[in-house]
């Protein structure tokens, strides 16, 4: 089934209700209908045709919705490139991706238009605020264009997206998910316990809806829900939101969690209205678990998932989080959950073996959420792809009732005297003293060890703690060859696009002037 049949059919049956809200304007299903259709239309008429790649970048507004079900429906491959890249890397995704026409807020196509020579294939730039200096203007473009279209036959492993991924690694590399995918990622959504979306219920995004966040707005609209769509992320204008709108659910990283709860006027706002937060993406300390449930209730639903798959593959529900401070079970917190959906998980060894509770091993995914593989990337491909498994790179034990803890990523890892030591292990620590508002830990260079831990901090607002003290915080919880040897305090950490801490350029800092690298 086409994914923009969704649509259609919601048309038919609620054509009046609202599909989606940004700022204090509203869209119908019906009018998301019909606007949808005169872009595919447009895009037709400009010889874009059925696999054929059409990207997207602006910050978050209605028109990339209405981008992505057009592309469904004329069976177009979306190549979504996030707002905060910069020109070069969106001119690299552009041409590694063969795209032949993009469709963006002014901003960015004035930048393209400024490099055209340097793109290669894109023969059409789309201006979402109108056309100019060789731009077409997406209004203008879709007036002239009929508001009915049929909609393309698309098999299951037709490609649909091209999502590449936020460079944590360095490396180019997009994931190619197919239309197989998408529809495991839709039924998903309706599969997480104690989480039920409906016609009445109004979903919030504040996150990029090019990546995370937006892969929950077709399982909205599935159910004929409303999408509310925030330009960006901002404490005060969400809280606002939250309480006028009557918001009763949210996806947030959390960083974005931390930032509401350190809010000074948090407590002043109404948020009776959400039924479900869901969070993901980065480490969350138990303790920070605690504060967010004491302030929102038991609404917190975590999960684990790559782009690899497509959305989340585990599930810690509201539930689970509950049962875990009532038992006074706080590991289980630090849990992202269980695999409940249509795809299996396992825990494997160095030789692909099953390894036993509570025994670290990489995770490895199979089912219809699994990606294609990754674009043009055939040895890449080869590693991750094996014998039908997804190979994730994240090393994971599992306890004797079947939740999953990460350890790490494989290639975070640091190894100092030939001992391993996970960082993240190091950083929900850290995150336990009452001082601590962020944390990273990374391996850097070392004469006698190979690599040594170092900590990099932010302090939480009017708080001090010592060197010495918060080193000696980590030995009382962890081996002595775990614990910092150092670290430095700064005002703020760098996040890439997606709000992660960026591990990757915090640690180049300290390697760029080693001539060998342990990693």
């Amino acid at each position: 089934m086409n994914p923009g049949s969704f649509i259609t059919r919601n048309a038919r049956y609620h054509c009046n209700a609202t599909a989606l809200m940004f700022h204090d304007s509203k869209m119908t299903y019906g009018e998301l209908e019909s606007r949808s259709n005169r872009l595919v239309n447009a895009l037709r008429m400009l010889k874009i045709r059925k696999g054929d790649r059409v990207a997207v970048q602006s910050s978050n507004r209605p028109e990339i919705v209405e981008m992505e079900i057009a592309c469904y429906k004329g069976g177009y491959v979306k190549v979504p490139i996030n707002a905060r890249y910069s020109v070069d890397e969106t001119i690299r995704i552009l041409n590694d991706s063969g795209t032949k026409a993009v469709i963006g807020d002014r901003a960015h196509i004035e930048s393209l238009l400024e490099r055209k020579k340097a793109i290669k294939r894109v023969r059409q730039f789309i201006d979402m605020d109108g056309g100019r200096g060789g731009a077409f203007g997406l209004e203008d473009l879709t007036s002239r264009e009929s508001d009915q279209c049929p909609i393309r036959d698309v098999a299951e492993n037709d490609l649909a997206v091209l999502a590449y991924s936020s460079g944590t690694s360095g490396d180019l590399k997009a994931i190619m998910q197919t239309f197989g995918n998408r529809m495991a990622m839709i039924r998903k959504a309706f599969m997480i316990p104690e989480v039920t979306i409906t016609k009445d219920d109004i979903f919030a995004h504040v996150g990029p809806i090019t990546h995370a966040s937006g892969m929950l707005i077709m399982p909205v609209m599935v159910a004929a829900g409303c999408n509310c769509i925030l330009e960006r992320f901002n404490v005060t204008e969400l809280l606002d939101v939250i309480e006028r709108k009557k918001v009763n659910y949210i996806f947030l990283v959390p960083a974005m969690i931390n930032m509401i709860l350190s809010h000074p006027d948090v407590n002043d706002y109404d948020m009776a209205s959400l039924k479900g937060i869901f969070y993901g993406a980065a480490p969350m300390s138990a303790a920070r678990i605690k504060d967010a449930i004491a302030r929102f209730g038991p609404i917190l639903v975590q999960g684990y998932g790559l782009t690899e798959t497509t959305s989340f593959s585990t599930i810690l529900t509201a539930g689970d989080h509950l049962r875990a401070i009532e038992d006074l079970h706080m590991e289980r917190l630090f849990s992202c959950g269980r695999p409940i959906f249509e795809s299996e998980l396992r825990i494997v060894d160095t030789e692909g073996r099953e390894v036993g509770p509570e025994e670290p091993g990489e995770i490895i995914i199979r089912g219809p959420d699994v990606m294609k593989g990754y674009f043009r990337k055939r040895r890449l491909t080869r590693k991750a792809l094996r014998g039908g498994w997804l190979y994730t790179g994240d090393v994971a034990r599992r306890d004797n009732e079947g939740y999953i803890y990460i350890i790490d990523r494989k290639n975070d890892m640091i190894i100092s005297g030939g001992f391993n030591i996970y960082p993240s292990e190091v950083e929900q620590v850290l995150y336990n003293h009452h001082a601590v508002y962020e944390a990273c830990v990374i391996g850097v260079p070392d004469d006698l060890w190979g690599e040594a831990v170092k900590a990099v901090v932010v302090l939480k607002k009017d708080h001090q703690v010592g060197t010495d003290e918060l080193i000696e915080h980590c030995g009382q919880h962890l081996s002595g060859f775990k614990k910092p040897r150092s670290i430095d305090f700064v005002d703020s950490l760098p996040k890439n696009p997606n709000g992660k801490i960026a591990r990757r350029i915090i640690r180049e800092r300290f390697w760029n002037s080693e001539k060998r690298r342990v990693h």
